[in-house]
């Protein structure tokens, strides 16, 4: 059983950078993929007395590198940004979440809890400074709540009480459509009610313990 949990600092440690304030991130929910632009050729006419056209000249396409070369700078921007946050005095008292990045549009969503005070102003204040776009998304948990529903879940331990019959294998907070924490895992033994049924009653029990949105979700998270 694993748990990524990387927990915020107000100042970051020395020589290094702070880390990216959250627990569980487990992952960007955009994919790096690369894609190839074609462009398209473009025939210049020359007047002659026979008005016979040349080949075709095409514009040198973009390789694969270059795209990669704008994508890592892209998350590397999203990164910085994301170092600046977690520095601020004041950051883990505040209703900062965390923020979900797009590194393929070199966007972002600054995820909030509770009404804006001047920590958000800020945030926003120097994502535009950076040329970085970002928008707000309204959270019912806090980090506090999160984190704290999440030890709850990793104190049951797998194969014991709610989770007799199943293998935790990991949780997150960080999802850009569900507010709340994910457990990640499998049936040890196939459920006789089925999988649904027992997701369902499973998500209802730990919701009930926690105070926290849960839901379940299948699959190993393999440490690297």
């Amino acid at each position: 059983m694993t748990f990524d949990e990387d927990a915020s600092s107000d100042e970051a440690p020395a020589g290094g950078r702070p880390g990216s304030g959250l627990t569980g991130r487990r992952r960007l929910l955009t994919s790096a993929a690369v894609a190839l632009i074609a462009v398209a050729g473009v025939t210049v006419a020359r007047a002659a007395s026979a008005a016979v056209s040349e080949p075709a000249l095409e514009h040198p396409q973009p390789t694969e590198s270059s795209f990669d070369a704008a994508l890592w700078h892209r998350q590397d921007l999203l990164s910085d940004l994301n170092y600046w946050i977690d520095a601020r005095p004041g950051i883990k008292t505040s209703g900062y979440v965390t923020c979900i990045n797009d590194p393929d549009a070199g966007s972002t969503i600054l995820v909030w809890h509770g009404p804006p005070d001047r920590i958000q102003r800020q945030i926003m204040d120097e994502a535009r400074r950076r040329h970085i776009p970002i928008s707000i998304q309204q959270r019912k948990y806090s980090t506090g709540d999160l984190e704290r529903a999440s030890n709850q879940i990793f104190a049951i331990g797998s194969g014991t009480g709610g989770f007799q019959n199943f293998k935790v294998s990991g949780a997150t907070t960080f999802s850009i459509d569900f507010d709340g924490v994910i457990v990640i895992g499998e049936y040890i033994h196939p459920p006789a009610e089925g999988v649904t049924a027992a997701d369902a009653a499973l998500t209802q029990a730990l919701t009930a313990k926690t105070g926290v949105a849960v839901t379940i979700e299948h699959g190993e998270i393999v440490p690297v």
